[in-house]
């Protein structure tokens, strides 16, 4: 026993005598920005917080405090003039189309424990019908385009984790992304008529 170390003992107000507890020192942080690990950081754009004028429509952040939210890349390059309004469309029907496919008929709280629908086949249908809006519209991208657009717009992640286009090679990928995204929608629109 003498070979441990003595830990402190104090005397509570019940009057018990119970072992301190140990310091714990976390860093000085004013506000909270998430965990800081590269994969909790996919998406998450740094913006102030604050209260916005009604007249300029500006963030009145006196303090500077920011925060982080995360936000569709694909958002975000159409509102730096990187896509077009007709790129964005596209890319929203493709991410639409993605994101059908991941979703069930309803909550799982809503479904009855044994189906006793007359047509339980029914949401076997629904998924092949959102399965086959999926197929339809990903014969439309071209060739070379698919892990681009699969990255930027079914993932949600921006350009800077596609590696061909890390580093000195990011306005090549902008040219890309536009290039895709207009030829995506010159497809659909002809699809269309």
């Amino acid at each position: 026993m003498a070979g441990k170390k003595a830990r402190k003992r104090i005397k509570r107000q019940n009057g018990k005598w119970v072992h301190a507890a140990a310091h714990v020192s976390l860093p000085p942080s004013p506000w909270d920005h998430g965990a800081a690990g590269p994969a909790n950081r996919m998406g998450l754009v740094e913006e102030e917080r604050g209260e916005v004028d009604t007249k300029t429509g500006r963030v009145i952040n006196p303090n500077r405090v920011t925060g982080v939210r995360r936000h569709d890349m694909l958002e975000v390059y159409y509102k730096r003039g990187w896509i077009s309004m007709r790129g964005y469309t596209a890319g929203q029907a493709l991410r639409e189309a993605w994101e059908r496919t991941e979703m069930g008929t309803c909550a799982p709280w809503l479904r009855d424990r044994v189906d006793s629908s007359p047509k339980p086949d029914a949401a076997i249908a629904i998924q092949i019908d959102r399965m086959t809006q999926l197929m339809r519209i990903s014969r439309l991208i071209a060739r070379g385009d698919d892990p681009l657009l699969h990255a930027v717009v079914a993932r949600g992640i921006g350009l800077a984790h596609v590696k061909a286009y890390r580093g000195g090679n990011h306005d090549k990928g902008k040219q890309h992304l536009h290039d895709a995204l207009e030829q995506l929608a010159d497809r659909i629109e002809g699809r269309k008529s």
